[in-house]
């Protein structure tokens, strides 16, 4: 059933998107209430074991629905403000995807390590494009973020009390949005990045870094799932079992720059590329191509190599996406 449906899905190429979001901006600002610049949403996730997607409006924080769309209502008790810049600042643990943190832009960024009580970041100047959380943790702590436009360029930023205080590492990634640069925290302690030269990993909280592979990961964060570690690349999945320790190919070729989202097991799974999204049910030994991306239509582009923004709803089926001054968009 799960090939067929993304087969149907791929062969309707031609039905356009359903803005999803325009109903909800339009309540807010008759009612008074100023969205940031550019206007818009900005940042979409979903919760693999229910379907709720949560969108982050700009300026007015984070806003779920559970019924793909129809009704929205604000989850961060205000703890959250500014925008997603790129497709990887909101993201959810895989694992437990109530667990959330949204890595604003020129506004409060913020978690909940929960689902239920949330908290702002201490901000770091106009804060970050990016960033990873050490979800392999009940209680995490530590953090690690890639902040806006710094001099010089790709500044990294390490949190160990859960935002409350960061200092600034002495790695640094590129910032662009065709390049090469990743960052990720795999426990309390080991961190890893890549800036275009493999991937380097840290056991002593970014202190000191040695070189565990020369591939180089599209994907700006790694995701978590079932205990292994994943990266995408030009070429496909990278996995770890071992916390980064050592890397490895994991299925067919495929371009990848956003997820891996994953549906109700291991084998399930889906990510977007610069030719589409694609799905698997076989933990990547075959893909089918679920659609193309996200024509641009207004303001910054859905392009997944920065600006865009997608998530995947494995219980109804559904591809959303979304990008700065652009409404949400659901793929019907």
């Amino acid at each position: 059933m799960f090939a067929a449906v993304f087969l149907s899905i791929s062969a309707q190429a031609a039905e356009p998107w359903m803005d999803i979001s325009t109903p909800l901006l339009e309540k807010l600002t008759n009612n008074g209430v100023k969205v940031g610049w550019p206007g818009g949403c900005s940042g979409v996730v979903a919760d693999r074991l229910n379907g709720d997607v949560v969108i982050k409006v700009v300026g007015q924080g984070l806003w779920r629905s559970s019924d793909r769309g129809a009704n929205w209502a604000r989850i961060d008790n205000n703890t959250v403000s500014g925008r997603d810049e790129t497709g990887w600042a909101t993201s959810v643990d895989q694992n437990n995807p109530r667990r959330m943190a949204s890595f604003s832009l020129d506004g409060l960024a913020g978690w909940t390590t929960d689902g239920t009580n949330w908290k702002s970041f201490t901000n770091n100047g106009r804060n970050w494009d990016f960033g990873s959380v050490d979800w392999a943790t009940p209680s995490p702590q530590t953090i690690l973020a890639a902040k806006h436009e710094t001099s010089p360029l790709g500044e990294v930023d390490l949190s160990t009390d859960g935002g409350v205080t960061w200092r600034k590492l002495s790695i640094s990634l590129a910032g662009k949005p065709n390049a090469i640069s990743m960052l990720g925290v795999m426990d309390a302690k080991t961190l890893i990045y890549c800036n275009g030269n493999g991937i380097h990993r840290s056991t002593d909280t970014g202190v000191t870094w040695a070189q565990v592979s020369v591939a180089n990961a599209q994907t700006r964060i790694p995701v978590l799932f079932k205990g292994a570690h994943y990266l995408g690349t030009t070429n496909g999945l990278l996995a770890s079992k071992d916390k980064g320790a050592t890397w490895q190919s994991q299925g067919a070729p495929v371009n990848i720059w956003l997820g891996p989202f994953f549906g109700a097991n291991e084998n399930s799974m889906a990510v977007v590329g610069t030719d589409g999204a694609y799905a698997t049910q076989d933990s990547g030994k075959t893909w089918t191509r679920v659609t193309a991306l996200k024509p641009k239509s207004a303001d910054f582009s859905f392009s997944p190599n920065w600006f865009g923004c997608y998530a995947w709803d494995p219980i109804h089926q559904v591809v959303y996406a979304s990008a700065m001054g652009n409404p949400v968009y659901r793929l019907k």
